[in-house]
């Protein structure tokens, strides 16, 4: 999959360490403010409760700049996790990931591009309603997001 200089390469099994180690450096303060981290369990979740095909590195001219998380269902693509590495973040990087993902949707004849978000991670809050994107529910913790995009 590629869109201008980014292009997203799927994660193999060998790499969740290093997978695991990147999902904490994006989610641990979130996640350690609202439920407490503990490695064990946050690693043993991603490991059973996401699907392997569902990751890829995001590279922008071959240098891995971030990790992004999705799968299909029904009639939307769901984003589970995008996290783009600190020393590439305010370059519109995250915008054309969301964007390319977007176009995949509706390639494949879908309407939504989902996700969720920690109410307190105001940042992605902003930058995915910067996209256009509608809260459609809420709760203390938790914001799930909506995009129509066909």
């Amino acid at each position: 999959m590629r869109h201008m200089d980014i292009k997203l390469k799927q994660i193999e099994r060998d790499d969740f360490e290093s997978l695991f180690s990147i999902v904490k450096q994006g989610l641990y303060t979130h996640i350690d403010d609202v439920f407490g981290w503990c490695d064990e369990f946050q690693f043993n979740r991603l490991k059973n409760d996401y699907e392997p095909h569902w990751f890829y590195w995001i590279y922008l001219n071959k240098i891995q700049v971030g990790m992004l998380c999705f799968k299909p269902y029904e009639n939307a693509i769901h984003v589970h996790l995008l996290i783009v590495f600190p020393e590439y973040q305010n370059q519109k990087l995250g915008e054309r990931v969301m964007n390319m993902l977007h176009k995949i949707a509706r390639e494949q004849g879908r309407s939504h591009v989902t996700l969720s978000s920690f109410t307190r991670n105001v940042s992605a809050v902003k930058f995915y309603k910067s996209l256009g994107y509608k809260v459609t529910e809420s709760d203390e913790n938790f914001l799930s997001l909506s995009l129509q995009v066909s």
